[in-house]
């Protein structure tokens, strides 16, 4: 073989592997459907805050400003969706105490393509909190 055709082999080699690679490394695009994952865990035993265990809650959901949902949640439930992009709030009451101020989310745009989880634990004084990500 002249040197010629052996550095062709070589470069197309190299190529060819790298392009495999790149292939295998690429993370898996979700389909664009126009929608986004949504995770929520109720974290919070009721005992720590001197009511029931199960403290159940009821989010509420608006989209882009209109009620879309009433999600009855209690401790250790998870609830999880594909839900359409767009302006949302959920707001959490707590089931005979009413609303939780410091656990409203929102408004937030949330885009298509991207997985949400909140959770709602205790923050800092036993304050009922939501912590947010977005993956």
């Amino acid at each position: 073989m002249n040197k010629t055709v052996s550095r062709f082999v070589i470069v197309a080699t190299l190529l060819a592997l790298l392009a495999g690679a790149f292939a295998f490394a690429a993370p898996n695009a979700k389909a664009s459907d126009g929608t986004f994952n949504i995770s929520v865990y109720h974290g919070i035993n009721g005992k720590a805050l001197d009511l029931s265990k199960e403290l159940p809650v009821i989010a509420t959901v608006y989209k882009d400003g209109a009620w879309l949902a009433a999600i009855p949640l209690e401790f250790k439930d998870r609830f999880t969706a594909d839900l359409p992009a767009g302006t949302y709030t959920i707001m959490v009451e707590a089931v005979g105490v009413g609303p939780v101020p410091s656990m409203t989310v929102g408004p937030v745009e949330i885009p298509e393509g991207v997985d949400v989880r909140l959770n709602a634990q205790l923050g800092a004084g036993g304050t009922p909190i939501i912590k947010a990500r977005v993956k």
